[in-house]
């Protein structure tokens, strides 16, 4: 089975969201054919995550996503301005058995994650593993060694000592820097030679060894061929100009950075093709580009989903009328994954985000009944408002939803 996986990488530069720019990142990035999508966000602005912003990227982006394509919210996290929201096909929902997040503080010595890593796992039925990381690295020209110094100390956030994970993609602004004077760059951009300071490098074979020479004025290229960081790790061949840093409202480079690839897109793991690598030069919202990359990866065939909590099916309800669901519990999974902060959530029918309920209670608030000698847990909802809903259960120590209702409808009492 083939899963075709999509990583968006955007520095939003503290800049407000708005439908425009939103639609400009995101729109022909996605398709029917896309099973999962990754999205890392660096320099969101405090307001959006300590609150205060009206609009937020995560909102923006969650409702572009669920009005133009097929995809469900299926995780989403932050570290101070840095976020990571991962997207997938509406019957993935039962294959995600787990969601694991890591993180990784650097700025002043590790007091607060403005530069650092997040580590997302999502771990499948299979079983099988795939891993996201995002990151902000250290900026500034000067500061290679400390940006390897960070992948170092930001490693434990791929899960490496997970054997199950079978791919790996590692994403963000990494602030690697071109190693050449400013003009010479911009000449460069201007005739069409850019790709010359990324360099040639030369292999020879020696006792059935490849050995590489780099001749490159880009950091990270040097820095993996050297070794230095990102072992292991893999790009895909680099064929647009850089990503940084850009006059606002355009794609053209400001002037006042030395234009480099800061944003970049690496991957490690078997079974996996690459697609497409290129920036987009229509989302101009901040003096980064986007950077998009897209893969297919070989998965193992998914088995049919088995819930840990199966809900009873509910007849058509009246709004008049407070929800009553029921629901089993496998005893097993609570014995393991269960806590008091699991809950109950009434969701759309079409289920855009796993994260979010419409209404939601907590499972330990549910009463027992019994039914025929069966036990059932019993939740209660008032107010609801007409619709086709689901009822799903969250298991807050696995970070997705482990049981789902079938689709019911709730109307006007005649």
């Amino acid at each position: 089975m083939d899963w075709k996986i999509n990583i968006i990488t955007y520095n939003l530069a503290m800049k407000s969201s708005n439908t425009e720019a939103v639609h400009n990142m995101l729109n022909g990035t996605i398709d029917d054919q896309t099973h999962l999508v990754g999205i890392g966000l660096q320099e969101v602005a405090h307001a959006e995550t300590i609150g205060g912003a009206i609009a937020t990227w995560a909102q923006s982006i969650a409702a572009w996503v669920n009005n133009n394509t097929r995809m469900v919210l299926l995780g989403k996290t932050f570290q101070a301005t840095n976020q990571v929201l991962i997207f997938g096909r509406k019957q993935l929902i039962g294959q995600i058995k787990r969601i694991d997040y890591r993180f990784q503080r650097n700025t002043f010595r590790g007091l607060t994650g403005h530069k650092g890593s997040i580590g997302v796992r999502l771990q499948l039925a299979s079983p099988y593993s795939i891993v996201f990381v995002v990151s902000h690295f250290m900026h500034g020209p000067e500061h290679n060694s400390k940006r390897i110094e960070q992948y170092h100390t930001n490693r434990i956030c791929s899960f490496p000592e997970d054997k199950s994970v079978r791919a790996a993609f590692w994403f963000g602004d990494f602030n690697f820097r071109v190693e050449e004077d400013m003009n010479t760059v911009i000449q460069k951009i201007k005739n069409g030679t850019h790709l010359e300071l990324l360099g040639n490098f030369l292999s020879v074979v020696f006792y059935l060894n490849y050995i590489q020479f780099p001749d490159s004025r880009e950091q990270l290229k040097r820095t993996m061929i050297e070794r230095d960081a990102f072992i292991g790790f893999r790009e895909q061949p680099i064929t647009f100009e850089p990503t940084y840093r850009m006059l606002v409202g355009t794609s053209e480079p400001d002037g006042k950075r030395v234009p480099s690839w800061t944003d970049r897109v690496l991957y490690k793991g078997d079974g996996i093709t690459e697609l497409s690598y290129c920036n987009n030069k229509k989302a101009v919202a901040s003096d980064h580009l986007p950077v998009i990359a897209g893969f297919r990866v070989t998965a193992p065939v998914a088995p049919k989903p088995k819930w840990e909590v199966v809900f009873e099916h509910l007849p058509t309800w009246y709004t008049s009328v407070p929800l009553v669901g029921r629901f089993q519990v496998n005893a097993q999974f609570y014995k393991e994954n269960g806590s008091y902060r699991d809950w109950i959530g009434v969701f759309p029918a079409t289920i855009d985000d796993c994260t979010t309920a419409t209404n939601w209670i907590y499972a330990a608030t549910c009463f027992e009944q019994i039914i025929d000698g069966e036990k059932f847990l019993a939740c209660e909802f008032s107010d609801i408002p007409v619709g086709s809903y689901r009822l799903g259960y969250f298991a807050c120590h696995l970070n997705c939803i482990v049981g789902l209702s079938k689709v019911f409808q709730i109307v006007e009492q005649p």
